[in-house]
């Protein structure tokens, strides 16, 4: 079926929640030192200058091209407030994608993100003021608030997209998630530029723009209808399911989508309300949540983050040092957003699980020759440094096309309307309970295997390639009951 214009209204004003997902993840990365030079600064204010050894910790003067760290090398208190900063932000989107399902019930999944946007104008506004009152106390409490946002924003977007989709596009648009949510990541880096607004006078503006799109689409999500879906089989309204479909498919007959909603809706009418307990407890569900959490898990440790934590490093052993970095940094983003939207065009075509399949084989390759070109550069060999950058930008582009965005939406095409919710619910919580570990954890890790670290994901994707040929189903141009036909059959 082809797009109309209502339908891409929608799903460009409904992925305005997953750019502020992506916003919020990477904003807080290209002003990390003029950040920790504020708090030094407030730090130091508060000081009664009667320690020494606090003084020099906290008011010693740093040249401008000062690092980060230089700026906590003899400062691990500082340390300790920035992993705040950065880890209170997984808390919060923990317990907001936990919360989600309690919402998406009772408010649907458009009121759901649009209510959101209260915690992303407050989260913002936390994140501004700060700066002018004197209190980094105030911006972990922003950063929390903004991690809420993104919690509800993880699981309640791809879920609205993949139900307002015709079943032919329902993988390209469930990938627009990922898609929007890494523009909005490459958006982060390039206004995090010092030339623009990641200096030391105008990074409050930074990380307070999360307003703008949140306005944005408070204006436009009002004239989009609820998912058809949602309003057929959770409040049983066909008439204004009826016309959601015709606003989306334009003159389409949608008699043939109503009457499937019609069986499903017989179908589980009798059954009880599913809650996340009894997702678990009903064998037949825990089957398909368990695979669900495991295709999470697959993204959050296939080494992602150690890519790109060792990419400045990489990048830095090719001569690309301070702001030739951070545009390198930018180019990879640029790559990153490329690659996922090659994934939108091909989904449909190639299907779920050969996407997976192909990028997770393809970053357990990656991680092995980094640690080896990594190793030759240590020893040496200023040619293995650009094999490296070769080799983190092939493990971008394989992370993109199948373990980035199929995670996001695959529970959404496994579950009946019934679980989805809470199934939803359960994979933003387990993407942002592994965040919040891998954010505590990885930098201890890294001190003591250094490039090592690699092969630890190396054994994870081994596990995953393995899991994903075995146990991951098919989903692409197959309705619900069809999948979960099969499925029972393997039970």
């Amino acid at each position: 079926m082809a797009l109309t214009g209502s339908l891409v209204f929608a799903v460009l004003s409904a992925a305005l929640s997953s750019f502020l997902f992506g916003y919020n993840v990477g904003v807080i990365n290209a002003p990390q030192v003029v950040v920790a030079q504020w708090i030094r600064s407030i730090r130091c204010s508060r000081l009664d200058h009667g320690n020494a050894t606090q003084e020099d910790e906290w008011c010693r003067a740093y040249p401008d091209n000062a690092t980060f760290a230089d700026l906590t090398k003899h400062n691990s208190e500082l340390s300790t407030i920035w992993s705040l900063v950065s880890s209170i932000f997984c808390l919060g989107a923990l317990i907001g994608a936990l919360a989600a399902n309690f919402f998406v019930a009772r408010f649907g999944r458009k009121g759901t993100m649009l209510l959101n946007n209260v915690t992303a104008l407050v989260g913002s506004v936390c994140m501004l003021v700060p700066y002018y009152v004197g209190s980094y106390e105030l911006l972990i409490v922003g950063r929390f608030i903004i991690g809420m946002n993104a919690g509800f924003n993880s699981g309640v977007p791809p879920m609205y997209l993949t139900e307002i989709a015709p079943s032919d596009l329902r993988g390209a648009l469930g990938t627009v998630h990922q898609l929007v949510i890494v523009v909005g990541v490459f958006i982060s880096n390039i206004l995090g530029l010092p030339q623009l607004l990641g200096d030391a006078y105008r990074w409050p503006y930074l990380l307070a723009f999360s307003v703008v799109p949140a306005a944005l689409q408070v204006v436009t999500l009002f004239f989009c209808p609820e998912s058809p879906r949602h309003l057929y089989l959770n409040r049983h309204e066909p008439d204004q399911a009826k016309k959601a479909l015709e606003f989306f498919q334009g003159s389409a007959d949608v008699a043939y989508e109503l009457e499937q909603m019609e069986e499903e809706h017989l179908a589980s009418k009798d059954m009880p309300t599913v809650t996340i307990p009894e997702l678990f407890r009903d064998r037949f569900l825990r089957k398909i949540i368990i695979i669900c959490i495991m295709v999470m898990l697959s993204q959050q440790f296939s080494g992602i983050n150690a890519v790109m934590f060792y990419s400045t490093s990489i990048f830095s052993s090719c001569g690309m040092h301070g702001i030739y970095a951070l545009y390198a940094t930018i180019g990879m983003g640029a790559i990153f957003v490329v690659a996922t939207g090659v994934s939108m065009v091909v989904v449909e075509k190639a299907g779920r699980k050969i996407l997976l399949l192909i990028g997770l084989g393809g970053m357990l390759v990656m991680t092995i020759l980094l640690v080896v070109f990594m190793r030759l550069m240590d020893s040496g060999y200023e040619w293995a440094s650009y094999l490296a950058v070769i080799s983190v930008m092939l493990y971008i582009i394989l992370f993109a096309i199948g373990p980035g965005p199929i995670p996001w939406f695959i529970a959404s095409e496994l579950f009946t309307q019934g679980p989805r919710a809470p199934a939803m619910s359960v994979v933003a919580g387990v993407n942002w309970s592994s965040a919040l570990f891998i954010t505590l954890t990885f930098p201890m890790i890294v001190n003591v295997a250094k490039e090592y670290t690699f092969l630890i994901f190396t054994g994870f994707l081994v596990g995953f390639v393995v899991y994903t040929y075995l146990k991951v189903p098919e989903t692409k141009g197959k309705r619900v009951d069809e999948i979960q036909a099969e499925m029972r059959q393997s039970l």
